[in-house]
């Protein structure tokens, strides 16, 4: 059996620069999700966030939960559901 040149190299191609595109599109959408999750309108108290990935809908929902600065839990905590595609 004979390997065509050609094949190998579109394989290449695709694992060499296609793959890590993917990765880095996929890491600056997270980066942005993290950003909203943080962001405070105003100047508030602590809060504890944390960020899962959700199916369905397609995007991240984040938990952010006020503290005090004993570092307990006030007040309601607030899911706030991010698409992941802007």
């Amino acid at each position: 059996m004979k390997i065509q040149r050609g094949k190998v190299a579109i394989l290449l191609v695709v694992v060499g620069m296609v793959l890590p595109a993917i990765f880095i599109s996929y890491k600056a959408i997270d980066n942005r999700a993290w950003s909203v999750c943080n962001a405070t309108p105003t100047a508030e108290q602590d809060s504890e966030v944390t960020k899962d990935f959700s199916w369905s809908p397609l995007g991240w929902v984040c938990h952010k939960t006020w503290t005090d600065k004993h570092g307990r839990p006030t007040g309601e905590p607030v899911d706030k559901h991010i698409p992941f595609i802007p």
